[in-house]
């Protein structure tokens, strides 16, 4: 059995309940679909590093060489060209100091939490909330979540309008972000794969595969 170990740096602490184990599982589909074989796909690690900082994050790669074999960058899409910029500094601050491990981008379209509106069912079971309701707020395609100009507040309209509604209180808060580890259980990657962001991702995932000499079936 082979394995695969992804490391990633992200934004922020939103971003790491909800990122590792929603790439974890797409990367386990991914192998499924087109690297059949026995491929045991760790738990996504965030490693410890500034996202905005490339020399920092090539230290921490250096510093966890043969501990992993895909470095996820994690960069909000929003302005387009600053993200492209951040992500080139990046790939040259570990080329220049000697990591080989394939750099993966994660881009949402302006923020992490667009990707959360692309399943409304998801939203729904961890809300608790009729599955209708949040389908009257939500964009009807998963594409379309990227036309949404602040996703985060979007999702906050739905907690305001339906939480607050349907359920009382959690115990540990209603803070959109308090939920993002239950959804990122639940989130169904085939919709997400409909997201052009993520589509991005899921194909340079493969071609980071294929360089690491990971077989099509």
């Amino acid at each position: 059995m082979r394995c695969l170990q992804a490391v990633l740096v992200c934004e922020g602490p939103s971003d790491e309940w909800l990122l590792p184990v929603l790439l974890q599982r797409a990367t386990h589909l991914l192998c499924l679909e087109s690297f059949p074989g026995d491929v045991d796909v760790r738990d996504v690690r965030v490693l410890g590093a500034d996202h905005q900082r490339p020399e920092e994050i090539a230290k921490a790669a250096i510093r966890e060489r043969d501990a992993f074999d895909v470095l996820l960058y994690h960069h909000d899409g929003s302005p387009h060209r600053k993200a492209a910029e951040k992500i080139d500094e990046v790939r040259q601050a570990l080329n220049d100091a000697g990591s080989r491990e394939p750099l993966v981008p994660v881009v949402p379209v302006v923020e992490t939490e667009a990707w959360v509106l692309a399943d409304p069912e998801a939203l729904a079971a961890v809300l608790s909330v009729p599955i209708a309701k949040v389908r009257e707020l939500l964009p009807q395609q998963p594409k379309q979540v990227e036309q949404q100009a602040d996703p985060k507040e979007l999702l906050r309209l739905v907690m305001r309008s339906l939480v607050r509604r349907h359920r009382r209180s959690r115990p540990d808060g209603d803070s959109m972000e308090r939920y993002f580890s239950e959804l990122a259980e639940l989130i169904n990657v085939s919709r997400l794969r409909e997201v052009p962001a993520f589509a991005d991702w899921w194909a340079s995932m493969g071609n980071a595969l294929e360089r690491l000499g990971f077989r099509h079936g």
